[in-house]
């Protein structure tokens, strides 16, 4: 071979080694792009700051374009923004952005390609801004005033999607309840966590809060029941230094609070309430203080000879402790002040009065009220006169004059009474009138009739038969029927009790009905049954006596009574007659209910109401 003919054949040797190196590529090498670590780091819910990438290169380092590269996010971890992308001519392919997902914690994305080891992703991420303080330890713990709660305040600082955040500074502080934190400066562990050094209750029994805050808007709240402590004293709570009726019970029942050394109510202990000497006797003497209050009310306080009474609270519970109340015993606290208008009568007329009201006084025995009246000349009657005072429970005007003299009305009317003026605070008499016909007097004492009169027509001046329906107090039933009934429960128990037969003559306590006229019907204890009692309609010889059912009607009224000041009386089987009943023939009707106007007034005397009379 010549030198010109082998030239060209290592030429062609050359050229065919040359183009076996430029066979396809071959992927070999899978890792970051440059610039993008697989170590990162982020914040929940935020992209990471470099978005990831990957490069795939040949044996020689040369990239590969237009491989398929996938992006898959680990479990929690977020989204990627492009699910898959291909090499470009550098081989690099991009993830397009990585955004975080919201569990704080390490969180991974994961590059694959068929053929090659995947390359993974792995981000550390924080939490993110402090956006609430959640309580740990106990809600509503109890615990002795002045004492620590078991579980001193605790609470974990969490970002927006409930990631314990460390760091974060927290305050606790007492609320309510006067209570301390110790330990009051925190800063949240490893764990998000932050716990005061302790919570001491303040001294005020009840609900006590703490909270815990965080800058300006973050907080959490503790409950905290704080419990009395042991009993250490009694102190006064009602029914100190009254006035009250010997042989009755005093109108408030004397009580006692039990207490902490803090003065907190404590319930449950007994207290024994002990008369002293002359002082009367108690009902239900022994009681536990209530729970709630701390308060131990005698069951009642009778009252009873001497003048100055004391009533001794003690409990086995506090030895050397003890209360006394004070009680002025007196005959009675009710005045009745009766004032005559005129000649008044003889002195047998105007005793008639006394004797009456000293009798009312007995059946009522507790002070109402003292009425400021300033009224001119006039009031309900024409004979009524002016009166500027400070009243005591009540006045009585009374009156002999003529009514109807020899019976020209055809009712022969004896005597006639009720309120005048009734204070609309208690809806009880303050001025009453009592007029009697100066015709009917002389028979009625000649009769022996007439005190007993006057005790009846007094009776409805305070409220018998001339009350029950005023104000809107409802104690009559069916008014204007022929069976119409007083609905007082004092009333009604006494009634069952003074009862020795069974009747059916319409609902007790029976009143009389619309077949006697105005004046009678629906003011007074039904004669068939009640017979000679001293609130039925008619006039008597022989005695009246004055019931336990009219004194109870009293209570009912609203005035303090004592029952048992009342006459022997009960009602048998020869009273009875059944209903309706027959005409009355041997008794004289007394006709007396109210037959003028009646005005409430206030505690002032200003003028309220008016009730016109009725016909």
């Amino acid at each position: 071979m010549t030198v010109r003919h082998v030239i060209p054949a290592l030429t062609l040797l050359v050229g065919l080694i040359g183009c076996a190196g430029d066979g396809p590529q071959v992927p070999t090498t899978f890792t970051p792009a440059s610039g993008t670590t697989l170590q990162m780091t982020g914040t929940v819910a935020n992209s990471v700051g470099a978005p990831p990438q990957v490069q795939i290169l040949d044996a020689k380092g040369r990239g590969i374009k237009g491989i398929t590269v996938r992006w898959v996010p680990g479990a929690s971890s977020g989204t990627v923004v492009n699910d898959s992308s291909t090499t470009d001519k550098s081989g690099v392919a991009l993830s397009g952005g990585w955004k975080l997902g919201t569990a704080a914690g390490t969180q991974t994305l994961t590059a694959s390609a068929q053929g090659l080891s995947p390359v993974t992703f792995t981000a550390q991420v924080a939490p993110g801004a402090v956006a609430t303080l959640v309580r740990l330890s106990p809600d509503d713990q109890r615990s002795t005033v002045n004492t620590p709660v078991a579980s001193a305040p605790s609470v974990q600082a969490r970002d927006l999607y409930g990631n314990p955040i460390p760091g974060v500074p927290v305050t606790f502080s007492s609320a309510t309840g006067g209570g301390t934190i110790d330990g009051a400066q925190q800063i949240t562990n490893s764990s998000g966590n932050a716990t005061a050094t302790s919570w001491k209750l303040g001294t005020i029994a009840g609900v006590q809060t703490a909270v815990a805050t965080s800058g300006s808007a973050l907080q959490a709240s503790f409950n905290a029941i704080a419990l009395a402590g042991p009993a250490a004293n009694l102190v006064k709570a009602l029914g100190d230094a009254q006035e009250g009726v010997t042989g009755t019970p005093i109108p408030t029942p004397p009580g006692v609070k039990v207490v902490d050394s803090y003065g907190n109510a404590v319930g449950n202990i007994p207290v024994t309430f002990t008369p002293g000497p002359n002082s009367g006797s108690v009902l239900n003497g022994i009681i536990s203080s209530d729970p709630a209050t701390g308060i131990a009310i005698v069951g009642s306080w009778i009252l009873g000879t001497a003048s100055a009474q004391t009533l001794v609270a003690t409990s086995s519970s506090l030895p050397g402790k003890s209360v006394t109340f004070t009680a002025t015993g007196l005959t009675s606290a009710f005045n009745i002040d009766v004032r005559f208008i005129g000649s008044g009568g003889t002195t047998a007329v105007r005793q008639a009065f006394i004797n009456a009201a000293a009798k009312w006084r007995r059946m009522i025995v507790g002070h109402l009220r003292n009425s400021t009246l300033n009224r001119a000349a006039g009031d309900c009657v024409s004979w009524m006169p002016a009166i500027n005072e400070t009243i005591s429970d009540v006045v009585i005007f009374a009156r002999i004059g003529p009514i109807d003299s020899s019976g020209t009305n055809g009712l022969n009317t004896l005597a006639r009474a009720g309120p005048c003026l009734y204070n609309t605070l208690d809806l009880l008499t303050t001025t009453g009138l009592m007029e009697f016909d100066e015709y009917d007097v002389p028979s009625m004492i000649a009769d022996g009739t007439f005190g007993d009169v006057v005790l009846h027509e007094m009776g409805h001046v305070l409220g018998v038969g001339s009350l029950w329906r005023v104000g809107g107090r409802t104690l009559l039933a069916d008014a204007g029927s022929a069976a119409p009934y007083f609905t007082g429960p004092t009333a009604l128990s006494a009634f069952r009790s003074i009862n020795t037969v069974t009747f059916a003559s319409g609902n007790p306590v029976p009143v009389e009905g619309n077949q006697y006229p105005v004046g009678t019907r629906d003011a007074h204890w039904r004669q068939s049954i009640f017979g000679k009692e001293l609130m039925q309609g008619f006039a008597k010889a022989g005695g009246m006596p004055l019931s336990r059912v009219t004194v109870a009607s009293l209570q009912d009224l609203g005035y303090v009574v004592n029952l048992n000041a009342a006459d022997p009386f009960s009602i048998t089987a020869g009273i009875v007659r059944g209903f309706p009943e027959p005409a009355v023939t041997a008794e004289v009707p007394l006709h007396d209910s109210v037959v003028w106007e009646m005005l409430g007034v206030d505690q002032r005397g200003r003028l309220v109401n008016r009730i016109p009379p009725r016909r």
